[in-house]
C-alpha cells in the first residue's frame, strides 16, 4: 500500500483496471485476479522490492539457478542493476506481458 500511496499514477491505473473489470457493487474475488494483469504486476513489483520474508531467508541466490526458463545468477538480489533497469524504483510495468509468476 505504501508504494501505491507514493505513486499516485500507478494507483490511478490500478483503480481504473478494477473499475473496468469488476462490476460496480461487487467485491473483488480471488477468481478475478487472472483478469487483472496490472494488479498482478503491482504485486510482483512489490514482492521484488519488499520480499515477504526478508529476515528469515537469504536475500541473494547462493548458486546459479534456473526458474521457468529464467536464469538467476549466483549473488543476484531483487535490486541488482545488472538485472533490473532502475532497480530501486517501483515500476509495475516491467512485469506487464511477462511470464514471471509469483506463487
Amino acid at each position: 500500500m505504501a508504494e501505491l500511496l507514493r505513486n499516485p499514477t500507478t494507483l490511478a491505473k490500478a483503480r481504473e483496471e478494477l473499475d473496468c473489470t469488476i462490476e460496480k457493487g461487487n467485491h473483488l474475488q480471488e477468481s478475478d485476479i487472472h483478469r487483472l494483469p496490472y494488479l498482478q504486476s503491482i504485486i510482483k513489483e512489490t514482492l521484488r522490492l519488499h520480499p515477504s520474508a526478508p529476515f528469515l531467508l537469504p536475500h541473494k541466490a547462493g548458486a546459479d539457478v534456473e526458474i521457468n526458463g529464467f536464469t538467476i545468477p549466483k549473488g543476484a538480489i531483487g535490486r541488482d542493476s545488472a538485472t533490473w533497469d532502475d532497480p530501486k524504483s517501483f515500476i509495475p510495468e516491467r512485469f506487464m506481458g511477462s511470464e514471471v509468476d509469483v506463487r
